[in-house]
């Protein structure tokens, strides 16, 4: 461990040791509740799990209108954007074009990809201004949530039906043609309580200027809708429905590789379900039974020219997933609280380039899950869990965690966490055969696979970690400031990677008989598990509120990766070694508030599709005036996006660019 990173570990220890003793009435009053690390709500000093919470004053601070562009406030995370797909998010490095190892909840329901294992972000059917807050699990959480959180949880709440009545209307525009228009309805009135919210936004997120670093285009449309109603049918019981929609297009394309990235249309659907039961039987006790949904779909069309050939190539996928889960929530006592469940989901694929000639793919899992909260003294809480899952035609997995909370003063508080969990093959790993045949005018290659690149041959075992953190949260309210800090070792194995071989001479699977002349190379990859990878490092968040100078937020992760024996050592550099960030809010007189946000990020890698990426600083700037009286949330705003410069983010010629638009928010 860096001597730097035990240092800073120590000073925040050594100023809680000396901060005097509050009442724990005071530090309770200051402390929100927790619930994505165990399921169990709880105060975040006394959660098993590293948790950030991004709230509604953080976001609306920002002045960022896309989802994944919040996650850059979470030490240890990694976003990035480019034309080739959707955005990247990952914790701690491994990333690529489709980083599988986080799971991305809404309300309680996975919005992760069936087929691919990531999140279409760009598709996701809410704004920023449908979010109440974002809990973030910064490590692996396989004991609450199963194989689909091997690198944490993100989990987005939306805003309350009964609170969130009246109309509301946003208003943005920018340069490159930039718009985006929110508008929301909501009412509450007895046992019903509704919310409706509509958006259409366009963006030009890349630039084709025909020079490197500016050589390729994206433009993107989407229209979104998010529709959810409660019933409250007697104080102890609530029905919910949510319906998410998400339509548009990409317009992508390249001048300087018009034969691979020829310009074409990319149309997206998605569709998200969700219905719940909700019984709260007594204080503290609940039975929940909820169905979701989930269905995407994807169509790409272009004309693929190479070696003096051209010919038609179509991208399509379409992919569902159906959830069922059955929970119990339990306080047996102050000192006891406990939480099981059952949950059961079926995957299914379809795609001719992606899994050609295998009609649908699937899969079918069932899960169950239990954690308790046993506080065995007044300052020691004792947090037991795992999960038990098993997907058809793989092995049973089990992920235990064990986790002991030592709270030495009212509202701070030591954790130290150990555990193993898994992640299994997503439907593409298992079953990819990635193949583009000719449908050109040549009649001798006519219908024949000309291209094949994906390809699963060997049955792929899960991959496994295993983990142990020490870490410190504490509110320190003589100060103003809220501490969380930790230290982390990890061990990952049976990576799953993927390795370039030649079609017909080295792949370990015999070509389609129907193979033809391929267009340039014959090349292809073949999905197998690779070595150990072993990481350690640690992360620090500050927050601090000043009367005058209003709230800082500030993080910093430390992150050092080892690629073991048969393992490609370019992930060691999948993770930057260091990152910040930094949130500043002042308010002004007049009504004005002044928002400042920074993020550093060290050169790093990204695997497959991605490239090297250089270090870089990006500054945002948000100035607003407040319309209304004090808490209100209407204002005209104007924000700056890279105000320091345009930067590379995934690959060495993917820049992203300046942007600068006005916003206007109004409620009735």
């Amino acid at each position: 461990m860096s001597r730097r990173l035990w240092g800073l570990f120590a000073a925040v220890w050594m100023y809680a040791a000396a901060a005097q003793e509050l009442s724990e009435a005071l530090f309770l009053a200051e402390l929100p509740q927790v619930l994505t690390a165990s399921r169990i709500a709880t105060a975040p000093h006394e959660a098993p799990a590293p948790v950030t919470v991004l709230d509604r004053a953080t976001i609306r601070a920002t002045g960022l209108t896309e989802l994944h562009d919040l996650l850059r406030l979470v030490p240890g995370f990694l976003v990035a954007d480019w034309p080739g797909g959707s955005p990247v998010v990952v914790n701690r490095g491994l990333g690529d074009a489709h980083p599988n190892r986080l799971l991305v909840l809404l309300d309680g329901h996975s919005v992760v990809n069936p087929a691919t294992g990531a999140v279409d972000w760009h598709d996701l059917p809410l704004r920023v201004e449908d979010i109440e807050r974002i809990e973030v699990v910064r490590g692996p959480n396989q004991a609450s949530y199963g194989a689909g959180a091997f690198q944490g949880v993100v989990q987005i709440f939306t805003r309350d039906q009964a609170e969130d009545t009246g109309i509301g209307l946003t208003l943005a525009r920018g340069r490159f043609g930039f718009a985006d228009t929110y508008a929301r309805a909501g009412h509450s009135g007895g046992q019903v309580a509704w919310r409706l919210s509509l958006s259409q936004r366009q963006a030009l997120n890349f630039r084709d200027r025909q020079v490197h670093a500016y050589g390729m285009h994206e433009a993107i449309e989407r229209l979104s809708l998010l529709a959810q109603l409660a019933y409250r049918s007697g104080l102890d019981e609530e029905w919910l429905l949510s319906l998410g929609t998400s339509d548009g297009a990409d317009w992508v394309g390249s001048t300087l590789d018009a034969g691979l990235e020829p310009y074409r249309q990319r149309r997206h659907q998605q569709v998200s379900l969700r219905l719940a039961w909700h019984n709260h039987y007594a204080t503290g006790a609940q039975w929940s039974l909820e169905y979701s949904r989930l269905q995407r779909r994807k169509r790409e069309a272009g004309v693929l020219s190479l070696s003096g050939l051209s010919t038609p190539v179509h991208d399509d996928l379409t992919a569902s997933r159906d959830a069922l889960e059955l929970q119990h929530i339990h306080a047996w006592s102050e000192d006891l609280k406990t939480v099981w469940g059952l949950a059961i989901r079926q995957d299914r694929a379809q795609s001719q380039r992606w899994f050609h000639d295998l009609d649908t793919v699937g899969s079918t899992a069932w899960q169950t899950f239990a954690n308790v909260d046993w506080r065995i003294r007044p300052d020691m809480l004792l947090h037991l869990g795992g999960t038990l899952e098993q997907a058809k035609r793989q092995e049973l997995l089990l992920s235990p965690r064990l986790a002991l909370n030592w709270t030495f003063r009212p509202g701070a508080a030591l954790r130290m966490s150990v555990g193993h969990g898994y992640r299994t093959p997503t439907l593409l790993e298992q079953h990819a055969r990635e193949m583009q045949r000719y449908l050109g005018v040549l009649p001798a290659l006519q219908g024949k696979v000309i291209d094949i690149g994906l390809w699963a041959h060997d049955p792929l075992k899960p991959e496994r970690t295993q983990f142990a953190e020490l870490g410190h949260v504490a509110l320190y309210p003589e100060s103003n400031l809220r501490v969380d800090a930790r230290v982390f070792v990890q061990r990952h194995e049976r990576y799953i990677d993927n390795r370039s071989c030649r079609v017909g001479l080295d792949c370990p699977f015999p070509p389609p008989p129907d193979y033809g002349r391929p267009l340039g190379s014959e090349k292809a990859f073949v999905l197998y598990n690779a070595g150990d990878i072993r990481s350690k490092g640690g992360d620090l968040s500050l927050e601090w509120r000043h009367a005058h100078l209003g709230r800082l937020l500030l993080s910093h992760a430390y992150t050092r990766i080892h690629a073991g024996a048969g393992t490609d050592r370019d992930t060691e550099q999948t993770a930057p070694r260091r990152a910040s960030s930094l949130l500043w809010s002042m308010p002004l007189p007049q009504g004005l508030q002044f928002n400042l946000g920074y993020y550093r990020l060290g050169h790093m890698r990204w695997l497959n599709d991605g490239d090297k990426q250089p270090a870089y600083t990006r500054v945002d700037v948000k100035l607003a005036k407040r319309l209304g009286g004090s808490g209100s949330e209407d204002e005209i705003a104007l924000t700056l996006q890279n105000a320091t410069g345009e930067h590379l983010e995934f690959r060495d010629e993917h820049t992203v660019q300046r942007q600068v638009f006005v916003t206007l928010r109004l409620s009735w």
